[in-house]
């Protein structure tokens, strides 16, 4: 039996039998607003990004249903509650039902209707939460135009109630939301952006100035305001010779102080949402492996929130479910999947590298499953078989083990004079290398090595070997017109 209940706790607010937030500003700031009071901060456009981030980043996710045993009817009480969470769109309730990360709790509203003996969800509808109040033993109380205060008692198996809190305790059927973070930053962003549109307009239009002469005069002040305001609606204005019509221009508009106040609050809201900034806030420290540990963070928590929601759904409709369906059945459960994809690029580099080791998959079934798609094994190029009287496509294939090929007149006179000229040019390129090779051997460093083979490119002689190229050249040329003309 519980003893340190909410309806003995002294410190719990408490009208008309109906408990009321125990959340701080929502006591102090809400001013009759209740939960209304942060919406407000649902229009700051950061603060709306990053709550939606938080919510997509869960709705995002695929959903399935696990049945408890193996047996036939929690199999069929699985079956049954996938069916029913798919034709209620379960996503959209999801996000629904993530309301609660900034109010503190929702609540959803459950349409039943007997369809062929099975009791069905025909809707599942998210309510806003001002219609809504705890009594003091933590039940849903629905307010009504006859019941504005108190309430009325809702019946069972007909509304859902999710709630989240960054508080350590269950004491708050309200549950206690980012709101109460969120509120203050959102607050002071409004007022640092009011501040800094008046100090661009204040630095814009210039602001007019008017001297005259004499002491203070009320009625000739007047006058003198009063042209000036025909002076902002107008292009000119007409003053006597003696007074100074003078144009002040402010000096500098605190841009910068406010932007980076802004840019500061920004990242405020960015950590209390998404535990990190790096993926809403871009900075000069954002390093991309700083990057995905920030990431990490913002699906932990997101995964967090998944956890929580399957965890009230499954207490709720899933059990309302089988229950009046499936008798005796087993509550299934409802998961999303948060396992990060595999890279395929990376696999298929460890798959490659196994398969030059010498391995293979043992069944071929492995390659469906890991990359997806049918997959069939690529045919090895078929071989024509050779043409009788000249060489297949094996002949070439292993060049050890077989004969030459038959070589044409033409290849053999290339080949011969080729042999020949080497023949001849042995000794011309036998003499240069002997003269390098002398002044390598006798310079005394690097730089009168430099100079020495500056010298011999000078001195070398060269006439030999051109008059050996020249005769090639020309016999060469000769037995191609020869080979051509067939002879």
């Amino acid at each position: 039996m519980e003893i340190a209940t909410i309806r003995t706790d002294p410190f719990v607010p408490e009208f008309a039998g109906v408990m009321h937030p125990t959340d701080e500003i929502l006591r102090t700031r809400g001013l009759g607003k209740g939960h209304q009071l942060y919406d407000e901060i649902r229009r700051d456009p950061h603060a709306f990004a990053i709550l939606q981030k938080r919510k997509l980043e869960v709705v995002s996710r695929e959903w399935n249903v696990f049945e408890v045993s193996e047996s036939d009817l929690d199999k069929r009480a699985a079956a049954e509650v996938t069916r029913q969470l798919k034709a209620i769109d379960f996503d959209k309730l999801t996000r629904g039902l993530m309301g609660a990360v900034l109010k503190g709790f929702s609540v959803a509203e459950v349409l039943w209707a007997n369809v062929a003996g099975v009791w069905t969800l025909q809707a599942v509808k998210v309510k806003k939460q001002r219609r809504f109040r705890f009594d003091m033993d933590g039940q849903l109380r629905l307010l009504t135009r006859s019941a504005m205060v108190e309430g009325v008692p809702v019946p069972d198996r007909k509304f859902v109630v999710h709630r989240h809190s960054i508080d350590d305790d269950e004491d708050d059927p309200y549950g206690i939301g980012l709101g109460s973070v969120l509120y203050w930053p959102a607050w002071m962003k409004r007022n640092a952006l009011a501040q800094w549109l008046r100090a661009v307009e204040k630095h814009g239009t210039p602001t007019t100035k008017i001297i005259y002469p004499g002491g203070y005069d009320k009625q000739r002040q007047d006058e003198m305001l009063e042209a000036i305001r025909q002076l902002a609606n107008d292009t000119g204005i007409a003053v006597p010779e003696n007074v100074i019509v003078e144009l002040l221009e402010a000096k500098a508009g605190g841009g910068d102080v406010f932007e980076k106040l802004n840019r500061y609050l920004d990242e405020l809201m960015s950590e209390a949402v998404l535990g990190e900034t790096l993926t809403t806030n871009s900075g000069e420290r954002g390093a991309r492996s700083l990057g995905e540990v920030h990431n990490e963070v913002r699906v932990a928590i997101a995964k967090a929130d998944a956890d929580l929601i399957s965890a009230t759904i499954k207490d709720t409709i899933v059990r309302w479910i089988v229950e009046l369906n499936f008798p005796g059945a087993g509550v299934p459960n409802v998961w999303r999947d948060f396992a990060e994809a595999e890279d395929l690029n990376e696999k298929i580099k460890c798959d490659e590298t196994i398969f030059k080791m010498g391995y293979r998959p043992k069944d071929p079934q492995y390659i469906d499953d890991t990359y997806g798609g049918e997959w069939i094994e690529k045919p090895e190029p078929e071989t024509k078989p050779p043409v009788p009287g000249s060489p297949g496509k094996g002949a070439l294939d292993n060049l050890d083990f077989a004969d030459p090929p038959t070589r044409s007149n033409s290849e053999r006179v290339v080949e011969n004079l080729t042999d020949q000229l080497e023949t001849a040019g042995a000794g011309v390129f036998d003499s240069m290398i002997g003269q390098i090779r002398t002044e390598f051997a006798e310079a005394r460093d690097y730089d009168d090595l430099t100079l020495r083979l500056a010298r011999l490119s000078s001195e070398m002689g060269v006439d030999d070997l051109a008059q050996l190229l020249e005769q090639a050249a020309m016999l060469a040329q000769l037995e191609g017109v020869a080979s051509v003309d067939g002879r």
